[in-house]
C-alpha cells in the first residue's frame, strides 16, 4: 500500500463519513488492514502523505483571518477554528469509533514517533503527532483508567505482559515473576477499557519493614523478617512499615507525553493505605540511568573544574581500562566518598540544557511528582546493568504527605527547585 492508493481511499472515507460515520466503517477497516500489512517504507510514505496533504491550507487560514470583523467575532472564530483544524483529525476520530480503533491510534502514533527522523516534511508529521497526542489525552485521562492489582492468579495474558514490559529490572525466570507477584509485593497496572489486557503503566511495590537500600534485597528475598509463603494472604502486617516503588514502566510508546505514571503512584498510595493503615513510609528505590555517562563526559572534558586533574586521570584509567575494579573491596572503599559526592552533585545541580529541570530522567519524573531526593545508596545495584548505568548507585525518592507532595511538585515545576534531604545535600 502506498500514498497513491491511500488518496482515493481517504476521499471515500470522508465522503461517506459526511453522511454518516457508520457508512465509512468498512473503508476505515480496509485502511487500517492495509496500513498494518505495509512494510516500513510504505508506512513512512503513507504517514507523510496524510500529514502534509491533510494539513490546513495556509491560504484558507489567511483568508479567514482577513475576513474577521468585530461584529461577528464568535462566528468568525468558529470559521477560523474549522479552517485551522487538520482534516486528519476527523480521520482519527473516525478510527477511534472502530472496535479496536483506540489501540490502532496508539500504535499509529508510536509509528509516527519512531519514523519521525526520516520522514519528509517533518514539521507536518510532528504537528500530526501532536494533534493525535491531544486526542489520545482526552481518551486516556486518569478518570477513565482503572487501577488493577496483578497477581499470579490474574489472566495469563496480563501476567505475560507484566513480564514482557518490565523495563527497569528484567524478569529472568517464572520463579522471579512469581516472587514479584507474591507475598509482600504488589504489582499495579493502569488499564483502559478499550485495551483491557494491555497495561499502559505498570508499578511494582515492595512492602518492607524499612526503606530499602538495595535492589538485591527486594528482588531476591521477600523480607528479612518474614517467612515466604505461597499465599498472598499470610503477610505479617506488623512488619509492613514501608512501601517501596522499585519499578515503574510505561508500556505504550504511542502515549508518550501523556502523564500517567504520577497519578498511578498516588492512586496506589491510597489503595495501600486502605489495605495497610499502619504503613508509615512511601519511597522509591530508583536507578540513576545516566550517571555513568555524565561522569565519563565530565572526565573527558578538559575544561571541567568539578574534578581535579589527578583524580580525573585516576578515574578515567579505572573506569575505562579495568574490568574487575568493582570486585576489589579496597578500590570500592576508596571510590565510595568520591562517587557519592559526584552523584549527589549530578542529581541536585546538573540540569537539562533545554528544559532547566533535572537532567536525570528518573529524577525529573519523581521530582515532578513532588518527591524529595532522600538518600543515595552505595552498591545498591550490583547487576551488570547497574554497573554500566550508575556504577551501582541507586537513590530513594521519598513521598511524604499529599499536601507536601503538591507543594514540592509546584515549586519544582514553576521554579525548578529540587528538594533534597540533608543526608544527600550534605554530601555536596
Amino acid at each position: 500500500m502506498n500514498a497513491k492508493i491511500v488518496r482515493p481511499l481517504m476521499n471515500e472515507i470522508f465522503y461517506l463519513a459526511s453522511r454518516s460515520p457508520i457508512l465509512a466503517y468498512k473503508k476505515i477497516e480496509t485502511l487500517l488492514q492495509q496500513y498494518n500489512t505495509s512494510d516500513k517504507s510504505d508506512k513512512v510514505a503513507i504517514l507523510s502523505h496524510i500529514a502534509k496533504d491533510y494539513h490546513p491550507a495556509e491560504p484558507d487560514v489567511t483568508s479567514k483571518i482577513e475576513q474577521m470583523s468585530p461584529g461577528h467575532f464568535i462566528e468568525d472564530c468558529e470559521r477560523l477554528h474549522e479552517a485551522t483544524t487538520p482534516k486528519y483529525a476527523e480521520l482519527f476520530r473516525l478510527i477511534g469509533r472502530q472496535p479496536d480503533g483506540v489501540r490502532s491510534l496508539v500504535h499509529l502514533r508510536a509509528d509516527l514517533l519512531k519514523f519521525l527522523p526520516e520522514m519528509e516534511s517533518r514539521q507536518y508529521a510532528k504537528r500530526m503527532s501532536d494533534n493525535l497526542q491531544d486526542l489520545l489525552a482526552t481518551w486516556f485521562t486518569t478518570g477513565l483508567l482503572k487501577v488493577e492489582r496483578v497477581t499470579w492468579q490474574s489472566p495469563c495474558e496480563i501476567v505475560q505482559r507484566v513480564s514482557d514490559y518490565e523495563a527497569v529490572h528484567p524478569v529472568r525466570t517464572w520463579t522471579d515473576l512469581k516472587r514479584r507477584l507474591g507475598p509482600y509485593r504488589r504489582c499495579f497496572a493502569y488499564t483502559h477499557h478499550m485495551m483491557p489486557y494491555d497495561p499502559l503503566v505498570i508499578l511494582h511495590v515492595a512492602l518492607t519493614d524499612g526503606i530499602a537500600n538495595s535492589i538485591q534485597t527486594i528482588l531476591h528475598r521477600v523480607s528479612a523478617q518474614s517467612h515466604v509463603t505461597s499465599s498472598i494472604h499470610k503477610e505479617d502486617p506488623d512488619i509492613i512499615k514501608s512501601a517501596i516503588f522499585y519499578s515503574i514502566s510505561s508500556t505504550q510508546p504511542g502515549l508518550k507525553g501523556i502523564e500517567l505514571g504520577n497519578s498511578l503512584i498516588k492512586r496506589c498510595v491510597r489503595k495501600l493505605r486502605v489495605e495497610h493503615p499502619q504503613l508509615e513510609k512511601f519511597s522509591s528505590l530508583s536507578p540513576i540511568p545516566d550517571f555513568r555517562k555524565w561522569l565519563m563526559d565530565e572526565l573527558n572534558c578538559p575544561s571541567t573544574t568539578l574534578i581535579s586533574l589527578d583524580m580525573r586521570t585516576w578515574l578515567q584509567s579505572l573506569l575505562t581500562t579495568s574490568t574487575t575494579w568493582h570486585l576489589d573491596e579496597q578500590i570500592l572503599s576508596d571510590l565510595r566518598p568520591i562517587l557519592m559526592q559526584l552523584c549527589a552533585y549530578y542529581l541536585i545541580k546538573v540540569k537539562h540544557p533545554r528544559t532547566g529541570y533535572a537532567r536525570d530522567p528518573v529524577a525529573n519524573f519523581h521530582l515532578r511528582n513532588g518527591a524529595v531526593v532522600w538518600r543515595l545508596n552505595w552498591l545498591a545495584d550490583r547487576s551488570e546493568r547497574g554497573w554500566k548505568q550508575s556504577l551501582s548507585l541507586m537513590v530513594n525518592y521519598r513521598y511524604y504527605s499529599f499536601d507536601q507532595i503538591d507543594r514540592n511538585s509546584i515549586s519544582y515545576i514553576d521554579q525548578k527547585l529540587i528538594h533534597a534531604d540533608e543526608q544527600v545535600s550534605r554530601l555536596l
